[in-house]
């Protein structure tokens, strides 16, 4: 039996949670952000399973992810590319029929002399990453509306803080930009901009990380974990009371303990940061991370789930237990980053 860890995706659970944020925003088009190899569960099967779903609208990154996942969902659904175009592949743009998103003056230069195709303007209104300044309406205005742009969008930098008054301020300046372009569809709201009402919506939203089982939505929104990551028991042990557990003796047992020791670490995509702060889950009972996670190696105490610890046995690191945000705060850090950052050493499962 491979000690490999795996990651089970849950693929008709991605398909319910877009199902979910389609009804909050009903007269709006719900697209779909599958870049980072649809996080990390595999883009190809998640769009789609996302398509069979009515999904019809896919963000990635980069232009490479766009032409592989023009190959895995045939021509038809729209692809944008959030990076943008180079001048090395403005033809292949127009062969895999994908639609770049410009976000500098110079994408728009050089898409005015491209093979005439379709595209999307982004605009910075308050996050200081990337767009085009609103100034470029001032002297740039016919220039841009040649290009007969399909998309206006912006991205918001606080729409996991509902209350911030950011979103706000973003939200009146996008509101004033989209008014230029009055017959071109708008877009501001990610994952948690979903959640902050109809004025976010506009005609598109960009769920990404809520598909896979993140964010904080409201308690009417109910989403499902979208993947179970286990990984193999090697070893099951006794400690005794003042003794140490892994490099550099981070944690101390004030008891006798019973240990064990899992076959995953950070090479797997697991942050070193999760040391003594992460938890395992044998058969449903937590078994917290006692020391520092190695590469290879994670330590947990099974003492509260002895009859369960035999060595093949596979605890839960995510799922429905190891939520992905509790996790993901346990170790530090955000659910985008435990998703993408798993390796190709996991083995994906697609049940």
């Amino acid at each position: 039996m491979s000690s490999r860890p795996r990651a089970h995706i849950h693929l008709s659970s991605i398909a319910a949670n877009w199902q979910a944020i389609d009804r909050l925003n009903p007269t709006a088009t719900t697209a779909a952000v599958v870049k980072a190899d649809g996080y990390g569960l595999g883009a190809a099967k998640v769009s789609r399973t996302l398509a069979r779903a009515g999904c019809s609208t896919f963000f990635v990154a980069h232009f490479e992810e766009g032409t592989a996942l023009r190959q895995a969902l045939g021509f038809g659904p729209r692809i944008f590319v959030l990076n943008g175009p180079t001048g090395s592949h403005l033809r292949t743009y127009r062969e895999a029929d994908l639609t770049p998103v410009l976000s500098s003056e110079e994408q728009v230069e050089l898409w005015a002399r491209a093979p005439r195709g379709a595209c999307a303007l982004h605009f910075d209104t308050g996050m200081n990453r990337l767009g085009l300044s609103s100034s470029v309406l001032t002297h740039r205005r016919n220039e841009l509306h040649k290009l007969q742009p399909v998309l206006i969008m912006s991205h918001l930098a606080c729409g996991d803080l509902p209350d911030h008054a950011l979103n706000r301020v973003q939200l009146d300046r996008f509101t004033e930009i989209a008014s230029a372009f009055p017959d071109t569809p708008a877009s501001l709201a990610a994952s948690s901009g979903c959640y902050l009402g109809k004025a976010y919506a506009f005609d598109l939203t960009r769920p990404g990380i809520a598909l896979y089982g993140g964010s904080t939505p409201p308690e009417t929104v109910r989403l499902e974990p979208t993947v179970t990551l286990e990984a193999r028991i090697l070893s099951v042990f006794s400690a005794r009371a003042g003794e140490s557990v892994g490099y550099a003796a981070t944690h101390t047992l004030e008891q006798n303990t019973t240990l064990a020791t899992v076959a995953l670490g950070y090479a797997d995509g697991i942050p070193r940061s999760g040391g003594n702060t992460l938890i395992g889950y044998l058969d449903g009972t937590p078994c917290p991370v006692l020391g520092r996670i190695s590469m290879d190696l994670i330590t947990i105490d099974v003492s509260k789930a002895q009859a369960e610890a035999k060595s093949g046995a596979r605890v839960e690191f995510l799922g429905p237990h190891a939520k992905l945000e509790e996790q993901a705060a346990r170790a530090g850090t955000l659910g985008y980053e435990l998703l993408t950052g798993l390796s190709n050493r996991v083995e994906r499962v697609y049940p």
